[in-house]
């Protein structure tokens, strides 16, 4: 039996010719076609570029197939890059797969349309097309759904790490709260332990009665410390429990930050400190005045307590506030202390996580890590007629303080930085929306 083989390249051109000039309307209804599937439901959101991407070009290479020419673009590689812009654009895989469906179904559409417009076009040749379409959309379909799938292994990998650090951080976090647990638990008791043996030693008849002062003092100072480590410590776990809500209110920074630094000019006066206020008379903002005017206050009296004066030299110590722009504000305290000890630094910059502004106001070295300051730095006494007898309670109020002003400023939208120079001073600087985000 004698085979016939047939020309269908004029078909062929028709064909690609009809498809070319139908590609605008090709594409329209595509979209519309993914905008009516339900399970589709991102594809709104993409603007007509985002939505048609590369498959124009993807189409041109399938023209190009048709008729019988070198292929300028490999369709699977073109189709890689789709599956890279879909999963840019947050579509998952089912997405990817059910849109291209959508595709190929409009395709075979305009292909039968060419039919009932075109009716004395060879089956044949329509066939021939129908079957180069089909393998060409696999192919495109393939390459698109390979790449799609190799970034969301990637992705699911990178979580992975990143999820596996997490629970690295929070052990190491959990690890450094015992530790400060155990330590603060270790002050209370050696408080307590000298509070006792300073009330054992007051009950001797035999005593001076410089003595029974000293011991009086001792007694007062340690149980004094006691008060103040426990306060904290409450006030820390009632914040971490979340039992303060934020209680928003519209009312003047200004006048709230003066009233306090006026409020304790009697104390700065007393320790021979120069205690300054500075920023507008008044600026209105929106958040917890409560906990804005605790945040001020930890750092004013941190200030106060461990900036020493010098007979020659006063201590100084300047809480200012400005506004940013129309939308933030902030206030700082800064003092001409010996600046923070480089254990507490090390628990800031581990625990608390400080931000820091990349040009510091200090030093350019004032925003390094702990690690890059001395270890010989330490405050000096708050008193040094008062001085701590070795062995006594070493003061931890510190570090509890500072960890309650980082928990208040987290409760507001506040962040809280942090620079400090050894024997230049310390910067707290407190940064937050003149009115809270909805």
């Amino acid at each position: 039996m004698a085979h016939h083989s047939f020309d269908y390249s004029h078909t062929l051109d028709e064909i690609a010719a009809f498809l070319f000039n139908r590609r605008e309307t090709l594409l329209n209804n595509w979209r519309t076609a993914c905008e009516a599937d339900p399970s589709l439901k991102k594809i709104s959101a993409l603007s007509r570029e985002e939505f048609n991407n590369i498959v124009p070009i993807i189409l041109d290479s399938l023209e190009q197939q048709l008729l019988g020419k070198k292929l300028e673009v490999n369709p699977a590689i073109a189709a890689q890059s789709h599956g890279l812009q879909r999963w840019q654009k947050s579509l998952d895989l089912p997405d990817l797969l059910t849109e291209l469906s959508h595709l190929s179904v409009i395709i075979f559409d305009e292909l039968k349309l060419f039919r009932q417009l075109f009716p004395q076009s060879e089956p044949d040749a329509i066939l021939q097309v129908q079957q180069k379409v089909l393998v060409f959309m696999h192919e495109t379909m393939l390459g698109s759904i390979t790449k799609h799938d190799e970034l969301q292994r990637l992705e699911a990998a990178n979580r992975a790490a990143s999820l596996e650090q997490a629970l690295q951080e929070m052990e190491d976090l959990s690890r450094q709260r015992g530790d400060f647990l155990r330590t603060s638990s270790h002050d209370l008791r050696s408080g307590l332990s000298l509070s006792m043996g300073a009330a054992h030693f007051l009950q001797m008849d035999d005593l001076s009665p410089e003595e029974r002062q000293q011991y009086a003092d001792m007694l007062t100072r340690n149980l004094t410390n006691v008060q103040s480590l426990l306060t904290g410590l409450m006030d820390l776990a009632r914040l971490e429990a979340g039992h303060e809500p934020v209680q928003l209110q519209e009312f003047d920074a200004a006048h709230l930050l003066t009233d306090l630094v006026t409020g304790v000019q009697p104390i700065a006066a007393e320790r021979s400190l120069i205690l300054r206020a500075d920023g507008p008379a008044s600026m209105v903002v929106k958040t917890d005045r409560l906990k804005l005017y605790r945040i001020a206050q930890n750092l004013l009296t941190n200030a106060l307590k461990y900036t020493p004066s010098l007979p020659d030299r006063p201590g100084l110590i300047s809480i200012s506030w400005s506004a940013e722009n129309d939308w933030r504000w902030g206030f700082s305290v800064q003092d001409s202390g010996p600046g923070l000890p480089a254990g507490l630094l090390e628990v800031f910059h581990k625990q608390l996580k400080p931000i820091v502004e990349e040009t510091s106001t200090l030093a350019p070295d004032a925003a390094q890590p702990a690690a890059a300051l001395p270890n010989d730095e330490h405050r000096v006494p708050d008193d040094p007629l008062t001085e701590t007898p070795p062995g006594a309670l070493t003061d931890k109020g510190e570090g509890i303080g500072l960890q309650i002003v980082k928990r208040l400023c987290e409760s507001i939208g506040a962040s809280l930085e942090i620079e400090s120079t050894p024997g230049r001073g310390t910067l707290f600087r407190v940064r937050m929306l003149m009115q809270p985000s909805s």
